[in-house]
């Protein structure tokens, strides 16, 4: 009867084992799963990391060629500015006062100043390019009267057409280049 007592408690304890190791069992292949997918996302991510990376790097050298030649272009424009001042305060200037000096004594009309040129040749490119938005705006306006557009779009494009059109205005372009004229 002792041996039978001793039986089922050894076989309960063997049942209370393959229990524990089926449990175990199951939990390390869930476990082994999760640590896979995460070693998988891991290398995804570190792959993502390697991409961004590089596209960052690249974005920097774009920063930095960019900032070379703003560098570059600056210096070129300096360089320009000077020559212009040297040519119209001590080469243009001086002959056109000269030539119109001349002009007005034997009756003739004087000479525009140069002045005037530029400032027309302003009004007329900036006329060009409001034409060339107001076609445009045009054509993308007969589009979007063929679908609806919510109504705050539209008045948020009349309100933005309305401030560009008299920011690029001739009229409020030409005033600056007078005050410049006279400054001269």
């Amino acid at each position: 009867m002792n041996e039978l007592l001793q039986i089922r408690e050894t076989t309960q304890q063997l049942l209370n084992v393959k229990a524990n190791l089926r449990q175990s069992s199951e939990s390390l292949a869930q476990k082994t799963d999760i640590l896979e997918e995460l070693t998988a996302e891991r290398h995804r991510l570190l792959k993502e990391k390697r991409l961004l990376l590089e596209l960052l790097q690249g974005v920097q050298k774009d920063i930095d060629t960019i900032a070379e030649m703003e560098g570059d272009l600056e210096r070129e424009c300096n360089d320009l500015k000077a020559t212009v001042d040297q040519l119209k305060n001590h080469d243009y200037q001086p002959l056109h006062d000269h030539v119109n000096d001349m002009r007005s004594a034997k009756g003739m009309h004087k000479i525009p100043h140069i002045q005037q040129d530029m400032d027309n040749q302003m009004a007329k490119r900036l006329q060009e390019r409001r034409e060339e938005w107001q076609h445009g705006s045009s054509s993308s306006s007969v589009a979007s009267s063929s679908t609806p557009a919510p109504q705050a779009t539209g008045s948020r494009t009349n309100t933005a057409s309305t401030s560009t059109t008299s920011a690029s205005s001739p009229s409020s372009r030409r005033g600056r280049p007078k005050k410049r004229r006279h400054d001269a």
